[in-house]
Parts: structure tokens; C-alpha cells; sequence
């Protein structure tokens, strides 16, 4: 192995250079974080070998692929240095501000409980969601070096991903970060199951390569040159099969088909369709209501060639966007919004008595409804969910109270399930009415915790 010292020397100035490159980080204030960083880590080993400080080093690497500033740089460098060395938070505060000292805080363990972990993670993220993103770059970092761990601690880090973290990215849009992490923890938790299925998809894709050729080119058939400016297949890949132990049936995931602005996302869908069969019921305009993570486009199934595809239309903006989630609002600054609020609430739902962090993860895993009040706010739901998840949403004290809700000028009880695109007027009394039996009318986690923390006061 590579003397640690000069391989840790080399690392840093990998990092350096990028940011000499990068023009929007300060270097000084980096350059003082490695020292600082390096010398609190001293004599710290991995189980490589490596020294220690060479994975804070690796994680604010990661970070400076994303854009982000100099604060999450050094946040990155400093994450486990409360954790794992005499420093405090009040000395990287008073080294490198308030800021990268609540976000070290924040990623810094309770050694006796997970939940409270989760809690102090997801509370600043709350406010600052680059803490976040730190732990999900710190986590895919660590994925990288599990074989130098016992098996029992390889198989409990993978669960804890797949069941939390994966989850997180997935919730807040980060596509890439989620498919590098499931993709390593397949990897790590069922090898040959991962190898065998590896393998069973290049086979498959040399065999289907010319039919979904075909059925671009049909589709390419339907679309005015002037309006296409990319289109591309995406592959199933072999992450997408750790849960499931099924034939591989298909290797198509979906067709994305690339354009100049939004209203050629339209024409095009209205070109595909007149001349193409559509799938009753999967026309999906997320430019008009954006997902709660960020994504927008429209989706659409067709049948081309006898086979259901299913096909995303996005602009070029929107695809690069869409791909890295909120971290291009929080590029842009306004990454605020009462989505990302309602998506932080959900995460802050693990620190509950009542309710449990798989539970609270599920959701993300779910099939999605949109519903509008009155007034036209989107609200997402989980599929399934009712009035009373509705009137939940929106606010608490209104759900305790729900007496039903109005659509299209009926009157239903509370336990009314909602469709896609309802618009849904809350009911509600001048008390709280909320009563255990309710827990079975509600899907969405909030709901659940809301009517538990209520019932369990009477």
C-alpha cells in the first residue's frame, strides 16, 4: 500500500486544484479547514489503512462536484471532527462561523439513539438543506469502503441506506445520489445476486438494443425536426432490482425526449398522441404543478410498436435540473419553498415516539396524487390518501377538526379517498374531533402522527 501520509498529500491537493478551478470557493478559508481538519485527525486510521482525514478529504470532493459554496466545502472537511476528536463545536465555530458550526453540530452522532440522530440532522436541514447533502455524500463515501469492515457492520450500514438514505435522496429529488447509492449498496449486501443480475442485463439489452432503436426512431417519426433537440433511452439498472428477485422482463425504463422551452413540451406530447395510441390515465403535467422535489416536464405512456412505453418530455433545463433535485434550488437560492417545508416535516417525523423511521421512509417509496384547494395550491399526496390527509396537510389543527370536505360541489365524509387533480374544499367544526379510530382513514405519515399525539392526551 502507498505511504498514507503522501497518499493524504495527494488528495489534498486534488482538492485544491478543484477549487483553484472552481473560481466560487474561497481557497484560504479551505486551505485553514484541512489544516485544522488534519491535525484534529491525526494518527486517526481507517480500516484500509488510509488515514482518516483522507475521508473528509474525499467527501468535500464529492461537494465541489455539486457547485455549492465555501461553507459546505469546509462543513464537509470538518463533519466528523466533533464526533471523533477533542474538538468542539464552539471551536469550529469560532474558526469558521455559526454557519459550518450548526452543520458540523448537526452531523455529528447521539451515540445512544438513532432517532435523535436523524433529528438533529433533518431539523437543520430544515432550515439548511446543505446538511443534508453532506451526510448523503459522507454516506456514498463510506459505501465506497465497506469490504475493509466486518460482515455483520457491511449489512447493517447497507439497511440503514436503503432504508433512510435512499429514501432521502429519493424524496428530495437527488436521482443521481440515490442510484450511486443503491447501486453500491446492492453491491455490498448480495454480491452474487448483484453479479448474476449484472450480468442478465447486458445480455438483455444486447438482446432488445435494435427493438428499442426501432422504437425511437418510431417515436422520432411523430416529432417535427424543428421542436426535437435530444432523445435518449433510459436503462433499467442493476440497483433498480435489489428488492426484487423476478425474471427481468424489461430493460426500456423510459424514453426522455429533450426540446428548446416549455410549450414544445406540449406540442410534442400532442404530436406523439395523434399518432400514437395513449394509456388511458398516465398523461402526468408536472411543468404546470412541479413535483414536490423539484421535477418538472410531462410524462406519458404510448403504445409503439405493440409495446407500452413510457416517455418523459423535458426541456434541456429542466433535465439538468431535474436530475440533481434541490440542489439546483439551492444553486439558485430558493430552495424555501413550501414544498421542500412539507418534504422536511415528513423527515422530522422520525424523531416521534409513535411512529417509525420505516414508516415515515415509506412514503417517498409511494405512488403520488396532486390535489389543489380553492385557492389552487398543490397539494401531494400519498395514493390512497383521504380528506382527512388533505385537510392534515395543510394544517393540523385543521385535520383534528375535519367534519369532511367539498368536491365538485358534493359533500363527502372525511374518509373519502382523493384522486389525481381534485379539488377539495376542508370542512371542519369549531372543536377537535379527532378520535384512535381515525388512525385507519389516513395514509400519510403526518396525519398518523397528528391524530396519535392528540388521541394519546384524552
Amino acid at each position: 500500500m502507498n505511504d498514507p501520509e503522501k497518499n493524504l498529500d495527494e488528495r489534498i491537493q486534488q482538492l485544491i486544484s478543484i477549487i483553484k478551478c472552481s473560481g466560487g470557493i474561497h481557497l484560504e478559508t479551505v486551505q485553514n479547514a484541512i489544516a485544522f481538519g488534519r491535525k484534529m485527525h491525526e494518527k486517526q486510521f481507517r480500516k484500509s489503512g488510509e488515514l482518516y482525514f483522507t475521508h473528509p478529504i474525499q467527501v468535500a470532493m464529492l461537494a465541489t462536484e455539486y457547485n455549492l459554496d465555501t461553507e459546505t466545502v469546509v462543513a464537509s472537511l470538518l463533519h466528523d471532527v466533533v464526533e471523533d476528536t477533542p474538538a468542539t463545536v464552539k471551536d469550529v465555530e469560532s474558526l469558521f462561523g455559526a454557519t459550518v458550526g450548526k452543520m458540523v453540530d448537526a452531523l455529528t452522532k447521539v451515540k445512544t439513539s438513532k432517532k435523535l440522530t436523524l433529528y438533529k440532522l433533518f431539523n437543520l436541514g430544515h432550515i439548511d438543506f446543505r446538511a443534508i447533502l453532506i451526510k448523503l455524500l459522507d454516506r456514498l463515501n463510506n459505501l465506497s469502503d465497506l469490504e475493509n469492515l466486518p460482515r455483520a457492520k457491511q449489512r447493517s450500514i447497507c439497511l440503514e441506506t436503503s432504508t433512510i438514505y435512499c429514501e432521502v435522496a429519493n424524496g428530495l429529488g437527488l436521482i443521481e445520489i440515490e442510484e450511486k447509492l443503491r447501486d453500491l449498496v446492492f453491491q455490498h449486501s448480495y454480491p452474487r445476486s448483484y453479479q448474476e443480475i449484472s450480468n442478465d442485463l447486458d445480455l438483455f439489452y444486447n438482446e432488445r438494443h435494435m427493438a428499442i432503436q426501432r422504437i425511437i426512431i418510431k417515436i422520432v417519426d411523430c416529432i417535427s425536426p424543428d421542436l426535437l433537440q435530444s432523445i435518449s433511452p433510459l436503462y433499467f439498472s442493476t440497483g433498480d432490482f435489489m428488492f426484487k428477485r423476478d425474471k427481468i422482463l424489461r430493460i426500456l425504463e423510459s424514453i426522455t425526449i429533450e426540446t428548446y422551452n416549455p410549450e414544445d413540451c406540449y406540442r410534442i406530447m400532442g404530436q406523439i398522441h395523434t399518432q400514437m395510441r395513449s394509456i388511458p390515465l398516465s398523461i402526468r403535467d408536472y411543468i404546470s404543478n412541479p413535483k414536490a422535489n423539484g421535477w418538472r416536464g410531462i410524462s406519458t405512456r404510448v403504445i409503439v410498436n405493440g409495446e407500452p412505453v413510457s416517455i418523459s418530455i423535458v426541456t434541456k433545463e429542466f433535465q439538468e435540473k431535474n436530475r440533481r433535485g434541490l440542489i439546483t434550488l439551492v444553486n439558485e437560492g430558493i430552495y424555501q419553498s413550501d414544498d421542500y417545508v412539507k418534504i422536511m416535516e415528513l423527515f422530522l417525523d422520525v424523531a416521534h415516539d409513535a411512529v417509525r423511521i420505516e414508516d415515515v421512509f415509506r412514503h417517498s417509496k409511494a405512488k403520488t396524487i396532486q390535489t389543489l384547494t380553492p385557492k389552487g395550491e398543490l397539494v401531494e399526496l400519498r395514493y390512497g390518501a383521504t380528506i382527512l390527509d388533505f385537510a392534515f396537510s395543510i394544517h393540523s389543527d385543521l385535520g383534528l377538526k375535519c367534519t369532511g370536505g367539498i368536491i365538485d360541489n358534493v359533500r363527502y365524509l372525511p374518509n373519502k379517498i382523493l384522486e389525481d387533480g381534485m379539488i377539495v374544499k376542508v370542512l371542519s367544526g369549531d372543536k377537535k374531533l379527532a378520535k384512535k379510530e381515525w388512525i385507519k382513514d389516513v395514509v400519510m405519515p403526518k396525519a398518523r402522527k397528528e391524530i396519535l399525539k392528540y388521541t394519546s392526551t384524552d
